[in-house]
């Protein structure tokens, strides 16, 4: 088993929603994908919905778990990526996110790290 750590970049705050966690480490699965669960807040208060979010590249996946927040209550959204085909110690994947709230869309990174061991 592959150790990877996935950090959500510092330029997560998009507008006006806030993401959590902002570090995530997670264990690659014996087929090479990493998976987190994000909850999105929207620190103003008003009540936005989760349209659509795409990855970066082909190599990313996600769904909406739960489209509403609010100032207490987040969505969230799962995120997948096949990591498998990664050499680089640092990778970077992006993911778009449609909403209703006033900012549309809102950006979230992942960093994946490769750890020296596991570079081709």
């Amino acid at each position: 088993m592959s150790v990877f750590a996935v950090r959500a970049g510092e330029q997560q705050r998009d507008g006006t929603l806030r993401f959590d966690p902002p570090v995530v480490s997670v264990v690659r699965d014996s087929t090479g994908y990493v998976q987190a669960m994000v909850r999105v807040y929207n620190p103003a208060g008003d009540t936005i919905r989760l349209t659509n979010i795409k990855g970066s590249c082909g190599c990313a996946n996600a769904s909406v778990q739960r489209p509403m927040m609010h100032d207490s209550t987040p969505a969230r959204i799962y995120l997948a990526i096949n990591a498998k085909h990664f050499t680089d110690s640092l990778n970077y994947v992006d993911y778009t996110i449609d909403h209703t709230g006033s900012s549309t869309p809102a950006t979230y990174r992942v960093v994946v790290r490769l750890p020296k061991e596991q570079r081709k």
